[in-house]
C-alpha cells in the first residue's frame, strides 16, 4: 500500500462529498461486498453512536456475529470498523486498504474524481464484515442519509432514526423538514415488496410527518419508540422500564452508558431488537453492558471529571439536563470547552448560562489540534464575552486541564468529540 494513500485515509476527515457516485463505483470495483450483508441502518441527529453500540451488545449477546460502523472516532481510526466489540487490527486495516486503494485508483480513472476519506473507510468496512461472515451489520451514516456514502447499501432489515434536530445547515437543509428528509433518505423499499421496518424516536411533528409519509412511499411500516419510565440512578447510570408498542414491558433496566437520557436512546435498540425476534434476555444483556466513550464519561471522580462530546445545542442540552440531574446542589464548575468553527458557539453556551451551570463557574477555551474545521481560541472567547460569561483562552490544552482540576471544582470538558484524542493524550502524560 502506498504510504501517501494511508495517509491521505487516516488524515483529518472533511465534511463528506454528498453524492453516492464515487462509493458506487468504489463497491462496484470491490466486488459489491455490502449486497452480501444484512444491515441495521442508522440515521439522525443525536444519539447515534449510543443506539448503535446498544444494537451491537444486544445482537452479539444474541450470538449473532454483529459488525458496528460508527464514526468519527475517538483516538484510533480501528475505533470506527468492529466485530462483536473486537476492533479491526492495524495489519487487517492495512491489507483491506491496499485492496481499496487499487479499487480507488479505477474509481478516479472511471469518474475522475478520487474517493474521499468516509467512503475509503466505508467501502473497506463492507470488505471487512463480509470477510468475517457478518451476520448483521449495525451500519452509521455519516452525515444525513440520502446522500450519505453508507446509504449504497441494499433494503436493510431495519432502517433506524434518532432524534432529528437542527445541524449542518449548509448539507441538509435549515428546516427540521429539509433535514428530516434527508435523514429518511435511508428508508428503503423491499425489492420483493415485503414491508419493511423502520423505528423512529420520538420526533417533532414536523418530521414526525415526513418520516410518516416517506415510509407510506417506500411501504415501511413506522413504529416510534414509547418514552421510558425512570425508575432511579445507580450514580450516573438510569435504571429504567420501558414497554414495547406491542405491550412486552421491561422492568428495571440498568443503562450501562451513563446519562439521563440514555433510556431514549436504549429504547430505539430495544424496540428495534425485539422486532427483529430478539429475546428479553439478550435485549436487558446488551443495554447493560452497552458502553460509548466520550458520551457524559466519567474520567475520575476524586477530582470529578466528566467528558461529553456535546457538539450542538441539542447535545448540550442533554449535558445540562445531566449536570442539573446529578448534581443537585450544584456549586459551579470548570468547563474546558473547545469548538468546530461551523458550530452555534453562541447558542451552545447560551444553554449553559439559562440553566444556570456557568454560575460561580468559569471556561477554559481550548483549540482541538490538526483539524482545519476547529474554532480558534479568541473566537469562543468572543462568544462568551458577548453573553457575559468568565472565559480564559488557553494555547495548550494540558495547562488548562492542570488548572482546571487545582480549582476544587468538578471539570466538565465539552463542545466537540474531537477533542478527545487530545485529551487522551494529555491524561496519559499527567
Amino acid at each position: 500500500m502506498n504510504t501517501d494513500f494511508k495517509k491521505f485515509a487516516n488524515s483529518f476527515q472533511a465534511v463528506a462529498r454528498l453524492q453516492l457516485e464515487g462509493i458506487s463505483c468504489l463497491t462496484k470495483h470491490l466486488g459489491n461486498p455490502q449486497n452480501d450483508l444484512k444491515f441495521i441502518h442508522i440515521a439522525g441527529t443525536n444519539g447515534k453512536g449510543s443506539v448503535c453500540n446498544f444494537l451491537q451488545c444486544i445482537f452479539t449477546d444474541a450470538g449473532f456475529r454483529t459488525g458496528r460502523y460508527t464514526s468519527p472516532n475517538l483516538i484510533s481510526v480501528c475505533e470506527r470498523i468492529s466485530v462483536d466489540g473486537t476492533l479491526i487490527s492495524e495489519q487487517d486495516i492495512n491489507r483491506i486498504l491496499s485492496a481499496v486503494e487499487d479499487a480507488a485508483k479505477k474509481v478516479e480513472a472511471e469518474i475522475g474524481d478520487f474517493p474521499t476519506q468516509f467512503e475509503i473507510w466505508t467501502a473497506a468496512a463492507f470488505c471487512y464484515f463480509k470477510e468475517q461472515k457478518c451476520d448483521i451489520v449495525i451500519l452509521e451514516t455519516g452525515l444525513g442519509g440520502t446522500r450519505d456514502a453508507t446509504n449504497v447499501i441494499p433494503p436493510p432489515l431495519a432502517s433506524v432514526i434518532t432524534s432529528i434536530d437542527i445541524d449542518h445547515i449548509e448539507y441538509l437543509g435549515d428546516t427540521i423538514e429539509k433535514i428530516a428528509a434527508e435523514k429518511a433518505g435511508i428508508i428503503k423499499a423491499n425489492t420483493d415488496g415485503a414491508c419493511g421496518l423502520t423505528v423512529s424516536a420520538v420526533q417533532q411533528s414536523s418530521a414526525a410527518k415526513v418520516l410518516t409519509e416517506v415510509c407510506e412511499q417506500k411501504n415501511n411500516r413506522l413504529i416510534f419508540s414509547n418514552k421510558p419510565i425512570s425508575k432511579r440512578t445507580t450514580g450516573f447510570h438510569e435504571v429504567f422500564d420501558y414497554t414495547t408498542n406491542d405491550g412486552k414491558h421491561f422492568a428495571e433496566i440498568e443503562c450501562g452508558i451513563p446519562g439521563f437520557y440514555q433510556p431514549e436512546n436504549a429504547s430505539i435498540a430495544m424496540e428495534t431488537a425485539h422486532i427483529l425476534g430478539i429475546s428479553e434476555k439478550h435485549i436487558r444483556n446488551g443495554i447493560e453492558s452497552a458502553s460509548n466513550p466520550g458520551r457524559f464519561e466519567i474520567l475520575s471522580e476524586d477530582p470529578i471529571v466528566i467528558y461529553d462530546g456535546a457538539h450542538n445545542k441539542n447535545g448540550m442540552a442533554a449535558l445540562s439536563e445531566c449536570l442539573c440531574r446529578y448534581f443537585p446542589q450544584w456549586q459551579g464548575a470548570t468547563f474546558i470547552m473547545a469548538f468546530m468553527g461551523d458550530k452555534d458557539i453562541g447558542g451552545e453556551l447560551n444553554i449553559l448560562k439559562s440553566r444556570g451551570l456557568l454560575n460561580n463557574s468559569e471556561i477554559f477555551a481550548v483549540k482541538v489540534k490538526d483539524n482545519p474545521r476547529a474554532a480558534e481560541i479568541s473566537t469562543v472567547c468572543k462568544y462568551a464575552k458577548e453573553s457575559g460569561i468568565t472565559v480564559k483562552g488557553f494555547p495548550e490544552l494540558h495547562e488548562a486541564y492542570k488548572t482546571a482540576i487545582s480549582n476544587e471544582k468538578p471539570v466538565v470538558i465539552c463542545g466537540s468529540l474531537y477533542l478527545y484524542k487530545d485529551l487522551d493524550e494529555v491524561l496519559k502524560n499527567v
